[in-house]
């Protein structure tokens, strides 16, 4: 195909050179010389334009295959330096080349080019002889149309995924490579309290569940920090067994914009095709109805129904503790058994209810004296134990057990008749009395009905004989 170039000023060695260069050339470009006129327009342009080299060489009109009303080319603009007028005609579509200087670089959509349509890549750059004068300019055009229906797809495909993500029930957010917050949906809003604006695009998630910086635990499983998962939910964490590679835990959190709750929240890696992780997705689950139940549950056991004091349970749970404690670090323990003195008169003479207000009074009384480490127990009936935690002496001991008779000594009045009530106790120490909590419980027993036996009101220190 002929070359228009008496303009250029190229020896004809030269001249055959470069139009073998531009004609086997697959990347579509055209030649402008000073006048604008159409130097070369190669066979690779005639196959995206549609415009053959017979019919564009030798014109001014190079704009015609690309645009339906005559206006300059990128390459028209760069010959005569009208960069501001690139500008206006290439709005947010260009930018100077990073590789090749003085060349400008843009893409556009041409709507009316033969297959329906193309998108093209188009960069101009000017053309000098040898002394640096422009002689001319070229511009190159490359066919990204199948890249353009790829970046569609993939928002298309990101749009998706963000939909569903976003309209999933439940609570979620995804955190990229660099752990900065890719979605944060509207589940995770309402059970946070914290908007997806303030986190996505940032390295900021933790906000949404501590006060202070530290990794949830979706850095953590990308970061493959296994070893800090313990740190951070001690005892609270396990392998899942649903989901490859995840982990999960449970944690109070007090202080959420939407009020404290317990969440029970799993976080697992999200790998590409190649297997390389690229992030990680943490889902959540409030799990606070589960906790109270379960805290109401576990009280119940633990605990007197009538005076919500500990009960036989959870004493000989701390009693064992205690033995354990003070035996590892040579302490005392007392045990002091109560039985409450004419309490059987009071329901059979006053019935139950005045009974059960005559236990949880006495209870509150019994709590009032001892420190805050000690427990009391309902042992049963109108029985009640009191478990001293490394007294100083037998004199600390019998002086609690004085308190308690005082306090719980009391003249109760109902219906024009008048009743006292008091107590005796019964107290066994250990190590001297016994070393377990069976012997403990069963002497400071006989120790009390010897108290009871001699002088109502009183109390006594076990004794062998």
């Amino acid at each position: 195909m002929p070359v228009d170039i008496e303009n250029l000023k190229i020896s004809e060695n030269g001249q055959q050179l470069l139009a073998q260069i531009i004609e086997r050339s697959p990347v579509p470009k055209f030649v402008i010389n000073m006048d604008h006129k159409i130097i070369y327009w190669n066979a690779a342009c005639e196959t995206v334009t549609g415009v053959l080299a017979c019919e564009a060489i030798g014109t001014n009109k190079a704009w015609y295959p690309f645009y339906h009303e005559e206006r300059p080319t990128m390459a028209d603009l760069i010959i005569d330096g009208r960069i501001e007028d690139m500008k206006n005609l290439y709005a947010g579509k260009f930018n100077r080349s990073t590789i090749v200087k003085g060349t400008w670089e843009a893409e556009d959509y041409f709507p009316h080019f033969p297959g329906g349509g193309r998108w093209l890549s188009f960069s101009a750059t000017v053309l000098k002889d040898k002394d640096g004068f422009v002689i001319g300019a070229m511009e190159t055009l490359r066919d990204i149309t199948q890249q353009k229906l790829f970046e569609a797809e993939l928002k298309e495909k990101e749009h998706l995924l963000s939909q569903i993500i976003d309209g999933c029930p439940v609570p979620m957010f995804v955190i990229d490579d660099d752990h900065k917050v890719t979605h944060w949906n509207r589940a995770c809003e309402a059970i946070i309290g914290t908007k997806s604006s303030d986190v996505i695009g940032t390295k900021e998630q933790w906000k949404g569940f501590y006060s202070e910086p530290r990794p949830v635990l979706a850095d953590l499983v990308l970061d493959n920090k296994f070893s800090e998962i313990t740190e951070y939910y001690s005892k609270r964490w396990a392998a899942s067994t649903l989901v490859e590679k995840g982990w999960e835990a449970t944690d109070h959190f007090p202080n959420f914009n939407a009020g404290e709750k317990w969440l029970y929240f799993t976080a697992a890696p999200l790998q590409n095709q190649e297997g390389k992780v690229i992030g990680a997705v943490e889902t959540l689950q409030d799990v606070s109805n589960q906790k109270e139940y379960e805290t109401k549950l576990e009280f119940q056991a633990n605990h007197d129904a009538l005076t919500g004091i500990a009960n036989r349970n959870l004493l000989m749970d701390r009693l064992n503790q205690a033995i354990a404690h003070a035996t590892r670090d040579k302490q005392l323990l007392a045990l002091l058994f109560i039985d409450l003195d004419n309490f059987k008169t009071v329901n059979d003479t006053f019935g139950h209810n005045v009974g059960d207000q005559l236990i949880q009074e006495a209870a509150k009384k019994i709590e009032s004296v001892i420190r805050t480490g000690d427990t009391v127990a309902r042992f049963g009936g109108d029985e009640f134990i009191v478990l001293l935690f490394a007294p100083e002496n037998e004199d600390y001991v019998g002086n609690i057990a004085q308190r308690i008779s005082q306090e719980v000594a009391t003249s109760y009045s109902h219906e024009g008749q008048t009743l006292n009530v008091g107590s005796s106790i019964g107290i066994a120490m250990f190590p001297k009395d016994g070393l377990t909590a069976d012997a403990l419980m069963m002497n400071s027993d006989r120790a009390m009905y010897r108290a009871k036996a001699s002088n109502k009101g009183k109390f006594c220190f076990f004794k062998e004989d």
